[in-house]
């Protein structure tokens, strides 16, 4: 979490749509670290399968791809980890990626997890 990140929740709840940059691994390769993310307001109701939701979780901002949308809320999971986040609930989602630039790739970045996890994805598709 950075000092930004309460200040970026903050935005997102008055209905703003902000653009922030992402930091980790856990949507590698869809989202790198430093990939520059906008995401735009909108209710549980507006998300499908596969979009990028943003939501908040234990005061830290989580940019993750929905599985599935429920009455409850979204469940949804990083690309590059083997479980999913569960059931997050409605009053959680902050709004849905509209738009994502990435930094450009640097081969030092790549590690031989991301490559296994890139051979199963080409093999079996993405998890879901």
């Amino acid at each position: 979490m950075t000092d930004a990140t309460p200040w970026v929740i903050a935005l997102l709840r008055q209905g703003q749509p902000v653009t922030f940059v992402v930091r980790g691994a856990s949507m590698w390769p869809s989202l790198r670290d430093g990939a520059r993310v906008t995401v735009q307001p909108c209710p549980v109701a507006c998300l499908r399968p596969g979009d990028l939701v943003a939501f908040e979780r234990r005061g830290a901002l989580v940019v993750h791809r929905v599985r599935a949308v429920t009455a409850e809320g979204v469940r949804s999971a990083g690309d590059a980890l083997p479980r999913g986040d569960g059931l997050v609930p409605q009053s959680a989602v902050l709004g849905r990626a509209q738009r994502v630039s990435q930094p450009p790739w640097r081969w030092r970045d790549l590690r031989p997890t991301h490559l296994l996890r890139a051979w199963r994805w080409a093999r079996n598709g993405l998890p879901g």
